[in-house]
């Protein structure tokens, strides 16, 4: 802001003149970017979409696995997928009795 105040005072009305018409388009250009940008979220939300739907998820290349077994612990469901270490719920306990 320094920098324009010590510009204001040492500018010819020429220079103030077509400083004031830049800011006066960027200020143009910055409102007319708000309203579209409004203008595409109220779209979305009339659709039912969220900007997370109009990402491109195929970029991750691991494949989901849906749980294989499931389990009541302490109060909660616990879902498992038969891969990596086998979590404390399913300790101890026979593993075809807890398919998904």
């Amino acid at each position: 802001m320094k920098e324009v105040k010590a510009f204001i005072k040492s500018a010819s009305l020429s220079d103030l003149e077509k400083a004031q018409t830049l800011l006066g388009d960027a200020i143009a250009k910055y409102t007319e970017q708000q309203h579209a940008k409004q203008e595409v979220l109220d779209l979305l939300k009339a659709k039912g979409l969220t900007l997370y739907d109009l990402q491109d998820v195929a970029n991750d290349k691991r494949t989901k696995v849906m749980p294989k077994y499931q389990i009541e612990f302490e109060g909660k469901i616990v879902k498992w997928t038969g891969r990596g270490k086998r979590p404390k719920a399913f300790q101890g306990v026979e593993l075809t009795e807890h398919l998904a």
